[in-house]
């Protein structure tokens, strides 16, 4: 009987660590499905269409820029403060057909977070588990006033000019609520696997009267567009 005792006590040991081993596995892998909308690998190259306008109506000046980028993570390395980190290097597409590095920027990325240097700022950029309404400060590491981030939608499918994507999250970031003089806004996309595909920024100024009007008398917009992408 001793001996069965012991036995069963052996099994139970067995299934039980078993079991504890099953459960760390798949909450690994949900924590990586969020996890990849973020990617890190070196190689992964991404295409973008620039697109920015800005206009002044009493000044008379519409000013249209437009150009190819390329974003590169070539590479990774150990940073100040002993994180690995990746290097991002960025190149602008010539009039001769050639791609000319103008920026290096470095991303990183850990279990809770995802963070981006452009510009020598460094941006909050997603927190992770990615749930649908959690917000936070981006610019929580550097100078800038508070901005706040939030998740608008998680895990849903989203179809561009050049691909249909079956998850993506979107995530904005506003500064501050619109009025009737200005509204400032943000909003980044990102797809599993690939990263972001889909960058605006618009920054709107509005002729004040009463009762209020939301004519444009001056502005700002920016867009990033994926075009293409190699893992």
């Amino acid at each position: 009987m001793k001996n069965q005792l012991i036995f069963g006590f052996i099994i139970t040991c067995i299934w039980f660590l078993s079991a504890c081993k099953k459960d760390e596995k798949n909450s690994n892998l949900i924590e990586d499905s969020s996890l990849a909308y973020f990617p890190i690998d070196s190689g992964l190259t991404r295409y973008y269409q620039i697109d920015s306008v800005y206009w002044d109506e009493f000044a008379h000046i519409r000013d249209t820029i437009n150009y190819q980028l390329k974003e590169v993570i070539a590479g990774s390395f150990i940073d100040l403060e002993g994180r690995k980190v990746q290097r991002i290097e960025r190149f602008k597409l010539n009039l001769q057909g050639q791609w000319i590095i103008f920026s290096v920027g470095t991303s990183y990325r850990n279990h809770q977070k995802a963070e981006s240097v452009e510009n020598n700022v460094r941006i909050l950029k997603l927190v992770f588990p990615a749930t649908l309404g959690i917000s936070w400060n981006g610019n929580i590491y550097n100078f800038k006033n508070p901005q706040c981030f939030e998740y608008l939608s998680v895990g849903v499918p989203d179809t561009t000019e050049f691909y249909q994507l079956h998850e993506t999250i979107k995530v904005q970031e506003d500064n501050e609520p619109s009025n009737n003089i200005s509204d400032l806004y943000g909003e980044e996309r990102y797809a599993k696997n690939i990263g972001m595909y889909y960058r605006i920024i618009s920054d709107l100024k509005f002729q004040p009267s009463v009762p209020p009007n939301k004519d444009t008398i001056a502005g700002y917009i920016y867009t990033e567009k994926l075009t293409a992408y190699t893992p």
